[in-house]
């Protein structure tokens, strides 16, 4: 079966976007749905009835009672999975300064999901409590006649969940939003059962660090927040105490938070970075196509399946690539073709532009040399005194026209190197101030944002360059018209500029292997996309090297091409 989903015309970009986060969302509420009836399977443990082990949990997640609980749940759930959608469908912002970063994370939708994150950690433990069996399943219980005391140690885990969601989304959330494509698509399910037991490692050991955090605060804050619960609501002072096995449960309820939002994040991205197969004629105005895909960054999901494509088509698909080898009847136009190339370039273009814009910012700005005065080069030498200077202005007898203005006494204005170095004297000791106040350090635009930014959008340009040079590289063969051959000079010209500003990256700091290192985003893409680029010029100077000297190329594209390409 191929993983790749056929889109047919008639649909639009709506219809697509709904469709994949509708599954991804539907997907994350069962995957709750399920853990819970692992939960409650478990509690129920009965290794000397197992009859009745299955018969007494089959009875609880059935029943009405177990359902009041779990749709309450199951909508927090569904909201913070539609919300959580946005930040990984539009287009997300850049701030340029450390205070646009702080402001950002104070906006509406943060607050929002903030509240979901606390609201699902908190009924996520007081459901698993409600629907488990043990001591903890009930937050009071009668103590001294008709009285009711607080269950500390229920009281303790309920609590824990408002810190851990409140955790998570301040560590976690909040630094890691992009999607990551694999390398190698495989099916739905093969990527479930690859990735299941990595996240539940991965959520033991990030739980583990919260839980000692919540512990070590409840230990220093829990007994006054206990006291002040127990006078709101008239309980009395519990009778026995939590005992040592309350924070295995801390842990495990840690882990469960955690195992549940990778598993959401997980689907998100299982669905969204499915292949999608684009039409390539456009029926109607609001329908879906290849070409125009290419560029639609406000829609960057779509944008980057757009370049993927692509990229497929390229390699795999000689029937679809004929679409571009072929002219239009009547007419004899390849608008297929020339609606492609005219926006691979406009991204490549785009692309590069902000490349040298950014790399440009990082560079130590050189202090300015005062102007030298320097002799007049038509003044002709001393032994050519006696000869006529063709260059000089012929004289015409008339007098010189002279410009009387009226100066100021030099008593009443100051010199003009005396007015400049006031100004610089002003100037730095405002440097001075705002360094000192922190201005420079919050208003300050930081020169690496557009960077990372370019880096953030690098899938694009990989599969985009791979697969224009793949599609050039077998139009010699399949293109019988030559519908390819009057755009490579403006595709190879296009591509080495992008090369030579993807190079400038090997200068700033931060990208190197030393300080990045080799785990890091931003060091890693910068990698792949100057290899990919740099696959795609030797993939078209190794099909076209024979006749680069034929086509209209600049004299240093070629030198370059020849200089790093010919083997």
């Amino acid at each position: 079966m191929n993983p790749n989903l056929a889109v047919t015309t008639s649909i639009t970009y709506k219809d697509l976007l709904l469709r994949k986060l509708y599954y991804s969302v539907v997907c994350s509420v069962l995957s709750q749905l399920v853990l819970l009836q692992i939960y409650v399977f478990l509690s129920n443990f009965n290794i000397l009835h197992p009859v009745e082990w299955v018969l007494q949990t089959l009875n609880t997640f059935t029943s009405l009672s177990t359902w009041l609980f779990v749709i309450p749940f199951v909508t927090v759930i569904f909201a913070q999975s539609v919300i959580c959608a946005k930040d990984y469908v539009f287009k997300s912002s850049y701030c340029s300064t450390r205070f646009q970063k702080f402001i950002s994370v104070f906006s509406l939708h943060n607050l929002v999901l903030l509240v979901l994150n606390i609201i699902v950690g908190t009924t996520l433990i007081w459901l698993f409590l409600s629907l488990g069996c043990g001591r903890y399943q009930n937050m009071t219980y009668e103590c001294k006649g008709r009285n009711y005391c607080l269950n500390e140690g229920t009281f303790f885990l309920i609590l824990s969940g408002f810190w851990t969601g409140l955790y998570y989304f301040v560590k976690v959330y909040i630094s890691e939003k992009h999607l990551s494509f694999p390398v190698i698509h495989q099916r739905r399910l093969f990527q479930l059962k690859a990735k299941i037991l990595p996240l539940l490692k991965e959520s033991i050991t990030l739980s583990l660090w919260p839980t000692m955090y919540f512990a070590v605060l409840y230990c220093l804050w829990g007994n006054n927040i206990k006291e002040g619960f127990d006078a709101s609501f008239g309980l009395l002072k519990e009778e026995n105490g939590m005992g040592f096995f309350i924070y295995l449960y801390l842990w495990m309820f840690g882990t469960i938070y955690y195992f549940n939002m990778s598993l959401m994040r997980f689907f998100f991205n299982l669905f969204l970075t499915e292949p999608v197969e684009f039409p390539l004629l456009k029926e109607h105005s609001d329908s879906l196509c290849l070409q125009d895909s290419i560029n639609m960054s406000n829609l960057p999901i779509v944008q980057n399946l757009a370049c993927l494509d692509l990229y497929n088509l390229a390699q795999w698909s000689k029937f679809r690539r004929q679409v571009f080898f072929t002219l239009s009847q009547p007419g004899g136009h390849p608008h297929n073709w020339n609606s492609l190339v005219e926006n691979v370039l406009k991204l490549f273009n785009e692309y590069t532009e902000l490349l040298n814009k950014s790399t440009e910012n990082t560079e130590t700005i050189k202090p300015l040399v005062p102007p030298i005065a320097i002799q007049n080069s038509f003044q002709s030498p001393d032994r050519y005194r006696n000869l006529r200077n063709m260059t000089l202005l012929p004289d015409t007898g008339m007098l010189d026209i002279v410009d009387i203005t009226h100066e100021p006494l030099p008593g009443f204005a100051l010199p003009e190197t005396v007015i400049e170095k006031l100004k610089q004297k002003f100037l730095n000791i405002f440097s001075v101030v705002k360094v000192v106040l922190g201005i420079n350090f919050l208003f300050g635009e930081l020169p690496q944002a557009n960077i990372q930014k370019c880096l953030a959008n690098g899938y694009i340009i990989i599969w985009t360059s791979q697969g224009i040079s793949d599609l050039a590289c077998a139009s010699i063969v399949e293109d019988r018209f030559g519908i390819v051959q009057k755009d490579l000079p403006g595709i190879i010209t296009t591509l080495v500029h992008l090369k030579q500003s993807l190079d400038k990256l090997n200068k700033v700091p931060a990208l190197t292997r030393k300080i990045a290192g080799y785990d890091d985003f931003n060091y890693k893409m910068k990698r792949a996309i100057t290899m990919a680029v740099k696959r795609s010029l030797f993939n078209i100077y190794r099909t076209f090297g024979s006749y680069l000297n034929d086509f209209p190329l600049s004299k240093d594209v070629v030198l370059y091409m020849q200089s790093v390409y010919k083997t």
